[in-house]
């Protein structure tokens, strides 16, 4: 009898252990599916500042990058600019920032624009056309690296094309939106950059959308990598390119020789470089040899290499300026005063004194008359001058031609004695 009775109070003891693993679950799926149990603390109410990342039902958004344009000079940040977006062959699209002068600022009055005429309701541009000068950066760099360059040629009159080199920047996505970066390139995308600036030159010279631009005269301008880039393209498009400039570039970068095609570019050429940085120093010494048309070279010390030169020379920007508009120049460029002057004194001290007074202003043609009366009585005396010398002569010929040492010299010599005595 005693057996039922133990069981019994077994049985009313175990359940205690059961309703506490039955509550354990209970906690642990609460947990789990994020229940609000009664003994959960309140939470604590929302910040006007946190409140409208939550309530749009979605997740939060990334925070806001930071803006290219703090990075820029004062000038740059004021340069009015239009994006411009070019497919290439292999469905690659190249980015780039477009600067011309025909480009307004925000809020600036268009309709005042006298280049533009609308027939029939289109709008034809009558305006100038400005010749384009394309800018390509080194490795690892975008189209924001040229500090104040573009503003010194839009000034200028020159339409300029900044871009992201193939894999930087804003260059990486395709048409099909597939990434592509540099830096699992393969040999064969590097030389692929000198076609794409290839086909950048080929889309000015068709585009209807930027009349303004003339994609018939362009220059080149490249910094380190984009400068051996600059010589494969100038080569091939050499009868649209007049001029090429190039910054630090290297006997060889990524692959990248410019060697191999220089010797065929016969344009003009400037050539930058630095002592700040050896290889290049070296590398751009044997390019300037190798150039066989017009060419000028300019070193630096302790400017930094590169684009960085820019920045650390801020006359380095004008320099090439006014080195372009002799090469390239156009009748919507207006040279500044400095390089008139420049190329007039240097023709001012080889003509005669009695040629520049004829040269001035009409005040002046009342003095060679005086002057000319008054040479012609100076002309009576020089004649007896130029007697005596002929006579001094005469004399000097019959003792040299009495004594029988000088008959040993050729007869060629016995008439040149003269200056020689």
């Amino acid at each position: 009898m005693k057996r039922p009775a133990e069981n019994a109070r077994r049985s009313v003891g175990g359940k205690p252990l059961l309703t506490l693993l039955l509550l354990l679950g209970v906690c642990l799926f609460a947990g789990g599916c994020d229940l609000k149990m009664p003994w959960d603390p309140k939470p604590k109410p929302k910040t006007e500042a946190e409140a409208p990342a939550d309530e749009g039902g979605g997740e939060s958004e990334p925070p806001t990058p930071v803006n290219e344009l703090d990075f820029l000079p004062p000038d740059m940040k004021k340069l009015p600019f239009e994006e411009v977006n070019i497919p290439t062959h292999d469905g690659l699209v190249i980015y780039g920032r477009l600067y011309d002068p025909s480009l307004k600022p925000e809020g600036a009055d268009e309709s005042a624009a006298a280049d533009s005429t609308s027939s029939d309701g289109e709008t034809e541009y009558k305006g100038p056309k400005y010749p384009l000068v394309i800018l390509l950066h080194g490795l690892d760099r975008d189209h924001t690296t040229w500090s104040n360059l573009p503003v010194s040629l839009v000034k200028a009159g020159y339409a300029v094309f900044a871009i992201d080199l193939r894999g930087h920047g804003k260059s990486t996505t395709t048409v099909h939106q597939r990434r592509v970066t540099w830096r699992l390139f393969q040999p064969e995308h590097w030389k692929q950059m000198s076609k794409d600036v290839d086909e950048v030159i080929q889309f000015f010279q068709k585009s209807e959308d930027h009349p303004e631009v003339d994609g018939k005269n362009t220059a080149l301008m490249g910094a380190k990598l984009g400068a051996n880039v600059a010589v494969f393209s100038a080569r091939d498009m050499q009868p649209v390119v007049k001029a090429m400039v190039l910054i630090s570039p290297g006997l060889d970068y990524k692959g990248i020789i410019p060697s191999e095609a220089i010797i065929d570019y016969t344009n003009p050429a400037l050539l930058i470089t630095t002592q700040d940085d050896p290889y290049s120093y070296k590398s751009t010494e044997r390019l300037y040899n190798w150039l066989l048309g017009l060419k000028a070279l300019q070193v630096y010390k302790k400017i930094g290499d590169g684009t960085d030169m820019l920045s650390h020379q801020s006359a380095l920007g004008q320099n090439i300026t006014e080195w372009l508009i002799h090469q390239m120049p156009s009748a919507a460029i207006q040279k500044p005063e400095p390089v008139e002057t420049i190329t007039v004194a240097p023709e001012a001290p080889t003509e005669d004194k009695a040629a520049a007074p004829t040269e001035g202003n009409a005040a002046k043609p009342a003095t060679p008359p005086a002057k000319k009366a008054s040479e012609t009585p100076r002309k009576a005396p020089p004649k007896k001058p130029i007697a005596k010398p002929a006579a001094k002569r005469s004399k000097a010929k019959a003792p040299k031609s009495a004594p029988k040492t000088p008959a040993a010299s050729s007869p060629d010599n016995s008439q040149p004695p003269i200056p020689g005595g």
